[in-house]
């Protein structure tokens, strides 16, 4: 799960206002493209002007009140040119816990499209025979099916039987070789007050917070918390098994297994001792006092709220976040409390040897899977937005904004313009990019915001490591000048520690889905079911015993379910891979 990845609905509304950066579209200083999207089908402004008003609902989280599309340029576009609207509608659960109450209940109440979150949510929901199918309306969707053909036969994987398409995702992912990976985010201060200690592996780190914590045990006034977390989401005990992925293997979002890229094989995930480091190093910090004792309680807003009080001297994984705490940081009159992002592995692949660390790409996005119901009204009006969205030009348009306004292109490159990047530093307090850019399209519509465009330069500013260099902060920059890095990437590109090579893991993620229907899904299911319980029990034990037991308990018992039939499975299936693909590309 791109959990952050995983995570990602949340994290979209949160953060869009201070992430997405300025555009790239030619257009006006409204944000109306002068012209529509080559081979939209498509009308100019206006022509569907006499067509009657539709309105369509989709869930998001984050916002207190349903929120009308028309409150941003993004929605004023889409208004005008196809009379069209999008009501966005509160909830408070993960996305896949939404979608799976709802197709529990059989109900979806008036709302039209449904981001699913899981794949094996995404597969009920197929199954369930409750979402549109896309093959069928090809005729309104020529844009969509061009550009995302090189995508599309992993999204047909979700049809066990019979290949056909109907959800779209936000991927590819491609977002982890051109901006900070997801590591720890440090603050600068305590950086500089421990001698700009040099950061690589968890041993490294559990020194760091001891040594944090005794210089720095109050933060503006209150107790100082060595590292926060948003272990009460879902997804906790999930983010709580990553660091394998920063060690030289990597991670398929489930507690399961992990991928061997050397052997190129699946392998047991609670079993392995990378998995077992993992838990030692938090539960190290938890027995320590170093990580907030709330960090299985806490969820995004509450990890949110102690973040902005300055009172964290780290925060794990949520590397999105650190320009808008940056900003709160600037507003509190404290800009030396700012933060970077610094990296992370596992002591147990120093002291091995294993001195390469495996970065993600994916073709997959499975918390960003989205699809419309059958139930939707006038379902081809609707399809007219996402194909007119499903394109280069509107991708770049909610991912950099206006050009002019929003960016200028200097030597073929997109740079955010000054007025952006002080909106940016700002913490922008008066909405204005959320105007600019609104929220939830980006995952609600089929637009690959995570990829690198055919240009080479990512379709999303907030993850452009120029725009990122454009809005770092004079501390941030004083703590790459600390580490003699010429950007933050060199913490991961040019470490002297570690080999950084990208990976896709597009076949495992694909390898590791298993139909509903087969009898290793109701196994799959028990196991992780057995792992969320207990992850959270290992990492919170009392004394090296009572971990020991817990751990110990936990492999015992997922073998006992049947683990190695998974793991068996998902290998079987990896073989099986590349045929199954090149079939579903000649549909």
């Amino acid at each position: 799960m791109k959990t952050k990845k995983s995570m990602s609905k949340l994290i979209l509304i949160l953060t869009v206002a201070a992430l997405a950066a300025a555009g790239c579209t030619s257009g006006n200083k409204n944000g109306t493209p002068t012209a529509a999207p080559s081979g939209s089908g498509g009308s100019m402004v206006g022509e569907n002007a006499e067509k009657p008003l539709v309105k369509y609902k989709y869930l998001i989280r984050g916002i207190t009140k349903p929120t009308s599309s028309t409150e941003d340029e993004i929605g004023q576009l889409i208004k005008e040119k196809f009379n069209v609207e999008f009501e966005f509608i509160p909830y408070n659960e993960s996305n896949y816990e939404k979608a799976q109450l709802m197709l529990a209940a059989n109900d979806w109440g008036d709302i039209d499209i449904v981001t699913t979150g899981l794949d094996d949510i995404t597969k009920k929901y197929i199954q369930a025979g409750v979402f549109l199918k896309l093959d069928d309306y090809k005729d309104l969707l020529p844009n969509f099916f061009d550009y995302e053909k090189d995508v599309i036969p992993y999204w047909r994987t979700f049809d066990e039987n019979n290949g056909d398409l109907y959800v779209w995702q936000a991927g590819p992912d491609q977002q982890q070789l051109t901006s900070e990976p997801l590591d720890i985010v440090t603050r600068v201060d305590v950086l500089e007050g421990l001698g700009w200690p040099q950061l690589d592996t968890t041993d490294d780190y559990i020194e760091f917070l001891r040594n944090a914590m005794k210089k720095f045990p109050e933060s503006l006034g209150k107790k100082s918390i060595g590292m926060i977390n948003f272990w009460g989401e879902p997804i906790g005990p999930l983010l709580a098994t990553y660091l394998p992925r920063h060690s030289g293997y990597q991670h398929v979002y489930k507690t399961t297994g992990l991928v061997d890229v050397e052997a190129k094989k699946f392998v047991s995930l609670p079993g392995h001792p990378y998995t077992k480091e993992t838990f030692k190093f938090w539960n190290t910090l938890y027995r320590e006092g170093l990580m907030d004792k709330e960090a299985w309680t806490d969820k995004f807003p509450e990890f949110q709220k102690k973040w902005e009080s300055g009172v964290a001297l780290t925060a794990n994984f949520a590397k999105w976040m650190v320009p808008d705490k940056n900003a709160k940081m600037e507003q509190l009159g404290h800009p030396e409390m700012q933060y970077i992002v610094t990296p992370i592995r596992l002591s147990i692949a120093k002291n091995e040897g294993k001195n390469v660390r495996y970065e993600l790409t994916n073709s997959l996005r499975p918390d960003e899977t989205t699809g419309i119901l059958k139930t939707a009204k006038n379902p081809e009006r609707l399809l007219e937005v996402i194909n007119f969205m499903a394109s280069k030009e509107m991708t770049i348009r909610l991912g950099w904004g206006v050009e002019g306004r929003d960016y200028v292109v200097k030597d073929g490159v997109r740079v955010p313009t000054e007025e952006y990047v002080q909106i940016v530093k700002s913490g922008d307090p008066d909405k204005v990019l959320q105007k600019r850019f609104g929220i939830g399209y980006a995952t609600m519509f089929p637009i690959r915001y995570i990829a690198v465009g055919d240009d080479g330069q990512h379709n999303m500013a907030s993850s452009d490591s120029r725009y990122l260099m454009a809005v770092a902060t004079e501390t941030q920059k004083k703590a790459y000048q600390a580490y003699g890095w010429d950007t933050m990437l060199d913490a991961w590109h040019n470490n002297p520690n570690f080999k950084l090579e990208s990976f896709d893991i597009t076949p495992y993620i694909v390898a590791s889905n298993i139909a509903p229907s087969q009898s290793e899904a109701k196994i799959e299911e028990k196991i992780i079911q057995l792992m969320n319980k207990q992850i959270p029990l290992i990492i919170t034990a009392k004394n090296d015993a009572e971990f020991e037991n817990h751990y110990n308990e936990t492999v015992s018992k997922a073998d006992e379910l049947g683990l190695q039939k998974i793991i068996d499975k998902y290998n079987e299936q990896l073989q099986n891979f590349s045929s199954r693909i090149e079939e579903l590309s000649n549909r």
